[in-house]
């Protein structure tokens, strides 16, 4: 531990030369950092265990500092503390919001001071909490994905505790983060010890972004030769500065069977599709706005340059233009660390979720609508095999603007087991692909159902499945070892209590009346009623897809998360 530690604080000296803020070293190793504002004047650091989480900020004043969280991103309602020093002396206290006035001090206080000073950068505050503190009214639990955290502060020291002087506009904001990920030093630390590794980049060489609202680029790589069979541990983002707003999402694709003279052109990916271009549709890498760079485990790698490995990949990059504006030029990518140094197990990547299509419609005026797209038993049966299992080691959840919960749920015999992921909080602007805290093994008669919260209450039109950012998608891509043949588990309704004739679907449902809740509860109804259409897809099956068409049915036992053990229970 004590080795990791010190290459956490060295990648942490590197980022602050990197950034030009070389005077702030924490005051002990710290597994995690990141610039809270966008101008490096507020610096978050933090590691946790399984029961408590530590703090440290260092923010450039000598005024108060306000730190958080807040479901919404918002000041209120939202778990706060509020520090600062004076004459030596540090006063810290833990307070709630509940309007857009000064905070109020908790009744009782669950966060700790550990450590206060000042330096030359500003102020230096170290704090720790429990993660679940057991007061719902005040505090909030600190889980398993997204979380807004909030900061603020002040030039000026308060007077006394229920004297916060307003922070005023510029000097507060807010940032999603993923606290509890496991995405650890010692990935960085073990990657950073090979000597042996090569870097390949997709790169999107000097591209004009077209000045439409949404843009699907597609560009072939034909990879050199690598000199055998490597492992792919190490996936990093690569964004133009300036384009961070622009580049909603890339996935990189490996592709059988084409044609060399592909590589390096560009084409619209769902538009003009060059002739002769076969369909690519097995995804390897999936990253979304906001993500970081992504580490394989120390025991998994992916299979790249191999005999049996196709050599041509397709990059997409979704382009997200709300202003339509002209003249930018990209050149984002990804880049991905290559080894020799071969890992234990080989990872696949396999997508869960609804088709990307019409048939995936989310009403109007809903707060908080719920769409659900299946796996079917059927599917993973076939692609499992004689093999036992699969495990699933990471995750990436993805839906576009209305999105505002995400659960990948597991059922096994009837009974549902503990979610690979639940994501309350989802934020559009923030998606990555996490390690899971425990490995989660997939067996023969398992399914799955992708869950997506949305909210279209700012809408006046049904939102249908599709490609634009303002059109939905709800998807899953979930990585796992040992690799087998299954890519793709989708869904989708047939609408088949509505009408029996899809020719006639779409007539009819464009032209329906949503604006009476009684007229919403009907469709969701009928949307209940209808059979389920289940799409099996993978490249090296036999047959590359199997099609399934049955009604779903409730699982028999839903599962039921357990009490916090450390809470009183009632």
């Amino acid at each position: 531990m004590a080795g990791q530690q010190i290459i956490a604080l060295t990648t942490l000296y590197c980022l602050a030369v990197a950034r030009g803020f070389l005077e702030v070293i924490p005051t002990e190793p710290f597994n995690y950092s990141t610039e809270v504002d966008t101008n490096g004047d507020y610096l978050l650091f933090w590691k946790f265990n399984d029961t408590h989480i530590t703090f440290e900020v260092h923010v450039k004043t000598y005024g108060y500092v306000g730190f958080g969280f807040s479901d919404n991103g918002n000041m209120y309602p939202a778990d706060v503390v509020v520090g600062w020093v004076k004459d030596g002396v540090t006063h810290f206290k833990d307070y709630h919001t509940t309007a857009h006035a000064p905070p109020v001090i908790d009744s009782h206080q669950d966060w700790f001071l550990l450590h206060g000073e000042e330096n030359d950068f500003g102020t230096v505050l170290k704090f720790v909490r429990k993660l679940e503190t057991c007061d719902k009214t005040e505090d909030k639990t600190i889980e398993d994905g997204t979380i807004r955290v909030i900061y603020s502060y002040h030039t000026s020291d308060p007077t006394t505790d229920d004297s916060l002087i307003y922070h005023g506009p510029e000097r507060r904001g807010t940032k999603s983060l993923s606290l509890l990920s496991v995405s650890s030093v010692t990935s960085v630390a073990s990657s950073s010890q090979h000597h042996d590794v090569r870097l390949y980049d997709f790169l999107n060489e000097n591209y004009i972004i077209p000045s439409t609202t949404t843009t699907y680029n597609c560009r072939g790589f034909r990879m050199p030769n690598i000199g055998g069979k490597h492992h792919m541990i190490k996936v990093e983002p690569i964004i133009t500065p300036g384009n961070e707003k622009h580049v909603h999402h890339i996935l990189v694709y490996r592709c059988r069977g084409i044609d060399p003279k592909f590589d390096k052109v560009r084409y619209m990916c769902y538009d003009e599709k060059p002739e002769g271009l076969n369909p690519c549709e097995d995804v390897i890498i999936a990253w979304a706005i906001g993500g970081n760079t992504f580490y394989y485990p120390e025991h998994v790698g992916f299979s790249v340059g191999a005999p049996d490995d196709p050599d041509f990949y397709i990059m997409q990059t979704h382009y997200d233009n709300p202003i339509q504006k002209s003249g930018m030029i990209d050149n984002s990518g990804i880049r991905i660390t290559l080894t020799k140094n071969y890992r234990r197990y080989e990872a696949e990547m396999m997508q869960f979720g609804h088709g990307v299509e019409w048939r995936h419609i989310i009403p109007p005026f809903e707060k908080a609508y719920l769409s659900q797209s299946y796996c079917a038993s059927q599917c993973i049966d076939h692609t499992l095999g004689n093999m036992e299992e699969i495990k699933v080691f990471a995750i990436m959840q993805h839906s576009h603007l209305l999105g505002r919960a995400i659960k990948t749920r597991h059922f096994r015999n009837g009974s549902e087991l503990s979610p690979v992921a639940t994501d309350p909080h989802y934020d559009f602007d923030f998606q990555e692909t996490r390690l899971l805290r425990e490995e989660i093994a997939v067996r023969r008669g398992d399914s799955f159902i992708v869950e997506c919260t949305y909210d279209s209450s700012g809408r006046s039109a049904a939102t249908l499945g599709g490609i634009s950012t303002r059109d939905e998608m709800c998807l899953s891509f979930l990585l796992y070892y040992p690799k087998v043949a299954l890519k793709q588990c989708l869904s989708s309704p047939t609408y088949d209590s509505i009408s029996n004739n899809q020719n006639r679907l779409w007539p009819m449902l464009s032209t329906y009346n949503w604006t009476t809740q009684h007229n919403r509860d009907l469709f969701k109804q009928k949307l209940k009623e209808s059979s389920i259409v289940h799409f099996c897809q993978g490249d090296t099956m036999v047959p590359k897809t199997l099609i399934y068409t049955f009604h779903e049915k409730p699982p028999m036992h839903v599962y039921v998360p357990p009490k916090a053990s450390s809470c009183p229970q009632g």
